[in-house]
């Protein structure tokens, strides 16, 4: 179970090290044309591919992110749950390696097939409309042109992340993970209809 952990902290630590480089590299390269002597330096182009990097490392070590690994290993803790690791940094490893798997299966989808991954908020008024746009953003993603499509990065990193947790807790089954990962998505439907409803994030 020890060289489990150390392997999957390992992963999760490769890919942060590599979203911060191609976050660098990226950087790097928008600003070699200021390298010439007796030229201002050139500002940082904004453009989809910088969204999506900010976007990714947003959802992999921003602030939330690190809240939800940390908070949801120490509730794991207390709870005492059952097929995972035995001590907080297991717990915490767990929920790092998913939460990297989901993030990066999602966003690297989302960018081949180019879709948006950011949530639009409905300028909609009534019930009715509110509740039909919160499940068409739980559901489909908008393309580049602004039409929608089923929502398969969403999907996919869900399920890819659910997997992950097999690596820690063998006492799970592949369709236990597939059953509570199909059932997240009515939870995140109803959490948009609630946001809507609210108002939040508008």
């Amino acid at each position: 179970m020890g060289s489990v952990r150390r392997g999957a902290m390992r992963c999760c630590m490769a890919a942060t090290a590599m979203a911060a480089v191609a976050g660098k590299a990226s950087a790097q390269t928008a600003a070699a044309p200021s390298a010439t002597i007796g030229r201002r330096p050139q500002s940082l182009r904004i453009n989809s591919e910088n969204v999506r990097l900010n976007r990714y490392l947003h959802d992999l070590v921003g602030p939330g992110a690190l809240i939800s690994m940390v908070g949801g290993g120490v509730v794991d803790q207390l709870r005492h749950q059952q097929g995972g690791p035995d001590d907080l940094t297991g717990r915490i490893a767990e929920r790092a390696t998913q939460a990297a798997v989901q993030v990066s299966v999602y966003h690297g989808l989302a960018a081949l097939m180019h879709r948006s991954t950011e949530y639009q908020p409905c300028e909609c008024h009534g019930f009715g409309p509110k509740v039909e746009h919160a499940l068409l953003e739980t559901f489909t993603d908008r393309r580049d042109d602004g039409s929608r499509a089923l929502a398969l990065p969403r999907f996919a990193s869900a399920y890819a992340g659910g997997m992950a947790e097999l690596a820690f807790e063998h006492d799970r089954k592949p369709g236990d993970v597939v059953l509570s990962t199909t059932l997240s998505f009515g939870l995140t439907a109803l959490f948009n209809i609630g946001k809507e409803l609210s108002g939040v994030g508008r």
